[in-house]
């Protein structure tokens, strides 16, 4: 009698992405950062990703764009 060797499958490993990363002095972003690490603490994961994706969808004047940023 001879044996088969069995492979073993593991599951899926979910990788999480790298969080976007606020921008220093804007009021906007360290508003969604607060909320983020709130929701992280309380274990609200669908706000932490809001608040992640509010961060990194804001807009910010890149040094290189040349045109005037206006003052708000």
């Amino acid at each position: 009698m001879t044996t088969t060797p069995t492979t073993t499958t593991l599951p899926a490993v979910r990788i999480a992405a790298l969080e976007p990363v606020p921008v220093e002095g804007c009021h906007i972003c360290t508003a969604a950062s607060n909320g983020r690490e709130f929701g992280r603490g309380q274990a609200d994961f669908v706000g932490v990703r809001k608040y992640g994706d509010m961060i990194g969808q804001h807009p910010h004047r890149r040094s290189t764009d040349g045109k005037p940023v206006r003052p708000w």
